[in-house]
């Protein structure tokens, strides 16, 4: 770049007014753009409330649904959160790891496995599921209670569920 360019580049942003930092988005309206600005906003959250318990929001959601459907098969909790049956398998692998989650292999198709949370699993996950529900609360709580049931409502909606 010629150097009265540079020159006058840097001369302007010198005297831009206070608000410069300001972005007008076109994005504003969009629900796509604005569901994962929330979903950074959540992240932050989790973040913040589960520190030190040793878990990430993918292997939360993994335990989550151990804990809820005993017995369940990786290949459900693939199609339930919507990811790879390697990244489930990957999750899995790290919570047995943890001695959160036990695999029993299934009788009735002998290569898969069922899981299950160990109670060292239940115990962990009983402060995972107080933490969450802190990480919610903090995340919603400009919402009212009609307010946060209809944007529940409008994303299972989006979600078909």
């Amino acid at each position: 770049m010629p150097k009265q360019c540079r020159e006058g580049a840097t001369r302007s942003r010198r005297t831009a007014p206070d608000n410069a930092g300001a972005v007008a988005s076109p994005l504003a309206g969009s629900p796509s753009f604005l569901v994962r600005l929330a979903q950074l906003r959540a992240f932050d959250e989790f973040h913040q409330q589960f520190a030190g318990l040793g878990v990430t929001p993918a292997g939360f959601s993994v335990l989550t649904l151990i804990v809820a459907n005993p017995g369940v098969r990786p290949g459900a909790i693939a199609e339930e959160l919507r990811v790879k049956p390697s990244n489930v398998a990957a999750l899995v692998n790290a919570l047995v790891a943890a001695g959160w989650v036990e695999r029993t292999p299934d009788a009735a198709e002998l290569r898969a496995n069922l899981l299950h949370a160990t109670r060292t699993g239940l115990e962990a996950w009983k402060e995972m599921e107080r933490s969450h529900h802190e990480a919610d609360t903090r995340f919603a709580e400009r919402l009212s209670a009609a307010e946060r049931k209809q944007l529940v409502a409008l994303l299972r909606k989006l979600l078909h569920r």
